[in-house]
């Protein structure tokens, strides 16, 4: 059996690349080959080396797929790929919903058995433009697509139109509940190596730096909680084209030295067992997966109303609005100052949130 996990942008650090990491470490086909597309690149080594391990193969377009999404920018050279490379399923991701029409038109001219799209992401506000490009990918979707999936109900809802939403499998984005627990040592140990103090209040957030995420305002909040609380500590783990502004931004504030900006990681679970609260002030998300890893931990979530509200695994977590709302973030995320931790993984796992689960499910969807 031949699959093909075909991403419609580029793979860096981002929820989809890791989703289908994560994914494809727990996927039990042992028979089965399969392959990476990437319509733009791969800067992301440690995939590629991974999927080379397990016998697949990583290929590039090296497209320049923001260009134009409805062109043969992108249409030709994935017909090209495909005249050359034969599948027996072909899973595409991608946080444009004309590239997810394009590929799968793509995949099923070339005579792929099973097509299916996956939306991974919301958007902020439901436009007329996104409302015309959502109905004229539904139009070569429905002739090309076999089966819809997305992260949330709201990732589907963004993504596909109505029939077709109400259709979509909801995947959920499992997190290895093993990995995700709360640990003791792991947090005295980060703390120490991040010189955080023991008694320390440490706020959190993971994801690309830039303005979707929203880190500027989370400065902005921090700044206020910091004024009142010295020994208030800030950790954004990440990369991206926001990185020096929020530096600077920092610095403008007097808080260089107590906030931590630590570039991508590869041991999130011990950064989260060392903050006391996590805060998500995404403009908008497919899910918020990173939401997923924390609560499992046991830390309590503050997150926006731009997140969907299927992130809410456990009772510690409270959705805010994000316009002007500095002050009621600073507040709600200082109520959790001193709550104590709590191991949540189990009741993640029973939400259906193990990555076990998912894959078990992917397999189905691959092999029926």
């Amino acid at each position: 059996m031949k699959i093909l996990e075909l991403f419609g942008g580029v793979i860096r650090f981002g929820g989809e690349e890791l989703f289908v990491f994560n994914c494809l470490r727990n996927l039990e086909l042992p028979q089965a080959q399969i392959d990476c597309l990437v319509a733009e690149d791969c800067g992301n080594e440690a995939f590629r080396s991974f999927v080379e391990s397990r016998g697949g193969r990583m290929f590039e377009l090296n497209t320049p797929v923001h260009a134009t999404r409805f062109t043969n920018h992108l249409y030709r050279p994935a017909c090209a790929f495909f005249r050359q490379h034969r599948y027996d399923v072909v899973h595409i991701h991608s946080s444009s919903t004309p590239a997810l029409a394009v590929l799968a038109a793509a995949a099923h001219r070339a005579g792929t058995p099973k097509v299916i799209v996956h939306s991974h992401t919301t958007g902020k506000a439901d436009s007329v433009q996104h409302r015309l490009f959502r109905f004229l990918a539904s139009l070569s979707m429905r002739r090309h697509v076999d089966v819809y999936c997305a992260c949330s109900s709201a990732a589907a809802q963004w993504k596909f139109m109505p029939k077709y939403a109400a259709q979509a499998i909801i995947v959920k984005n499992g997190i290895d509940t093993t990995r995700f627990r709360y640990d003791a040592i792991a947090r005295e140990r980060m703390r120490a190596q991040l010189d955080i103090p023991a008694d320390a209040f440490v706020i959190g957030n993971i994801g690309r730096l830039c303005q979707l995420k929203n880190q500027r305002f989370l400065i902005d909040v921090f700044a206020r909680i910091a004024a009142a609380d010295e020994n208030a500590r800030l950790i954004l783990i990440g990369e991206g084209e926001d990185r020096e502004m929020l530096i600077d931004a920092v610095a403008e504030y007097g808080l260089t030295g107590r906030v931590s900006l630590t570039g991508n990681v590869t041991n999130v679970q011990e950064y989260l067992c060392a903050m006391d609260v996590f805060a998500l002030p995404s403009q908008y998300e497919g899910l918020g997966i990173v939401a997923v890893e924390a609560q499992a931990t046991g830390l309590p979530v503050v997150a926006s109303k731009g997140v969907p509200q299927e992130i809410k695994l456990t009772d510690a977590v409270r959705f805010l609005e994000i316009a002007n709302a500095e002050q009621a973030w600073a507040e709600a995320l200082c109520g959790y100052r001193r709550r104590a931790r709590v191991d949540r993984s189990e009741e993640i796992r029973a939400a259906g949130y193990d990555i076990r689960t998912t894959a078990a499910l992917l397999k189905r969807l691959y092999t029926e």
